[in-house]
């Protein structure tokens, strides 16, 4: 164990920077860096039994579970089939289609350790004795999933969902209900998880809509995250060996500024390519179902990724989930529930709203579909069709600005900051053409990224890092650099403003 523990310490240092190549973003980076909107497709392949419960039988619980009383019940060959057929027939073209044409870009797709490379990576583990029925498993994934949003225009964010020994206690990592999070403590699990991890980037490498890999979804809270630290560094480079340029997701552990930090101290020689990934759930803890309906809506502004050490600067965030539920006991008070319907739509738009700003690898509803009906405030078309969300950064089709207005543009943005610093400071000389440069930059990256199905650029951070490296290595850093970096985000907001 305390070998083990060494070499997922050892396999955590010196996580290398990404770098952008100096050519036009390429469909495959505007697939990585673009903002989302988003959905997860609970259930498919990490069972839930209140989403679909069909592979449930005989009163089981998860997913371990349901496995080995298929296997016992229905025979090795009958229960594959039965998970096959529900992984074959979750999304038909019809679902497809409705994606495209309510503007979703990316799909989170939970995953269990034990479908990857035909259940490889369950030697010692609890799922070993049942990994036949998942021998196809990956094989589907590919086939009928990431192929398939590819001919859509959607991204798939891999989410590796389920864990040997459960990253939290809760149902979800597939092999137990409720327990300790024995993923922590486990460094050969660990290592293992790397070994995946550097499979699954080498062999999803030939896709170009491969969003990003998360490494766990939801880890649990630790206030002193050591054992998750060395898992993140050691996971994200053994990613990297495959893979240099690929998202890499961690969870924040629902303590996102904790993450901030650490992101920005390994941050210091560059952008190392990683989202983190926050959920917005106003519905489960103590504090919340205290809460009326209208105090959670007006409190979302000053407790959704706030107090952030230094505003967040340099790290990308992404809500991996989110819905419009809240609890029982918040509806209950101030006759709540005779508004119900208005305070809803309220709330699902005020989500929106704050996450299109704070969020800018995007956000992922929870959860696409039911077996039974609909899921109500779980459900992305039903939240949908209510007008609860919508996608606000749906640019597909508008006519994208031309370089006249870009032109038109620019030397306004550049005059006014011009004037402004010469009068500030009229002494000092500054290095103005920087600010022109980085305009440039961004304006010429936004017109790239909107001529792929009205794209825009979210993971400004990483992608702004990378050009920003760029020019220096062109013009020399120098104490004025920062003028560049004004002008970058200047010629962001110009184009989409010109939209």
């Amino acid at each position: 164990m305390v070998f083990g523990g060494l070499k997922v310490k050892s396999k955590a240092n010196n996580i290398p920077t990404v770098q952008l190549p100096g050519d036009k973003p390429s469909k495959r980076q505007i697939y990585q860096y673009r903002q989302n909107y988003g959905v997860n497709l609970g259930a498919c392949f990490v069972l839930e039994k209140w989403i679909f419960h069909d592979l449930f039988i005989d009163n089981t619980n998860f997913e371990l579970e349901a496995a080995e009383k298929s296997m016992s019940k229905l025979g090795k060959d009958e229960a594959q089939k039965k998970f096959e057929d529900h992984w074959n027939g979750f999304m038909t073209d019809d679902d497809w289609k409705w994606l495209e044409d309510h503007n979703v870009t990316s799909l989170r797709i939970p995953v269990g350790y034990w479908e990857v490379d035909g259940g490889k990576f369950t030697d010692g583990t609890k799922f070993s004795k049942v990994k036949d029925i998942y021998k196809n498993a990956w094989t589907i994934f590919k086939s009928q999933f990431v192929e398939k949003a590819g001919n859509h225009g959607i991204s798939v964010v891999v989410d590796i969902h389920g864990l040997p020994g459960g990253a939290n206690g809760d149902s979800h990592s597939g092999e137990k209900e409720g327990g300790d999070a024995e993923f922590w403590s486990s460094s050969s699990a660990q290592l293992s998880m790397c070994d995946m991890l550097r499979f699954i980037a080498k062999d999803l490498k030939s896709y170009d809509n491969i969003g990003g890999i998360q490494v766990v979804n939801e880890s649990v809270f630790a206030d002193d995250p050591k054992k998750q630290r060395y898992y993140y560094g050691a996971a994200i480079n053994s990613i990297r060996e495959e893979d240099k340029e690929v998202p890499v997701i961690i969870s924040d552990g629902w303590w996102p500024d904790q993450w901030v930090k650490w992101v920005q101290e390994k941050q210091d020689n560059g952008n190392i390519g990683v989202v983190v990934d926050h959920h917005c759930y106003r519905c489960a803890s103590d504090n919340d179902k205290k809460k009326s309906p209208p105090q959670i809506i007006q409190d979302l502004e000053g407790d959704l990724l706030t107090n952030l050490n230094d505003g967040g600067k340099g790290v990308d965030f992404m809500i991996g989930e989110y819905s419009c539920v809240m609890d029982g006991q918040s509806w209950d008070k101030d006759n709540a529930n005779a508004k119900r319907d208005d305070l809803v739509v309220d709330f699902g738009r005020k989500q929106t709203e704050l996450m299109n700003q704070r969020a800018g690898f995007g956000w992922f509803f929870w959860t696409f579909k039911f077996q039974s009906g609909n899921g109500g405030e779980w459900d992305f078309k039903t939240m949908s069709d209510k007008g609860a969300i919508s996608c606000p950064i749906a640019f597909r089709g508008k006519s994208i600005p031309d370089d006249g207005k870009r032109d038109k543009r620019g030397e306004e943005e550049f005059n006014g900051h011009k004037n402004y610093w010469d009068n500030a400071n009229p002494k000092e000389k500054y290095e103005h053409d920087r600010f022109k440069d980085g305009f440039l930059t961004a304006w010429n990256d936004s017109k790239t990224f909107a001529e792929f199905n009205g794209s825009v650029i979210g993971r400004k951070e990483a992608w702004k890092g990378g050009r920003l490296a760029e020019h220096i290595k062109a013009k020399g850093k120098g104490k004025h650099v920062w003028e560049w970096e004004h002008g970058f985000d200047a010629g962001l907001k110009a184009f989409k403003d010109s939209w």
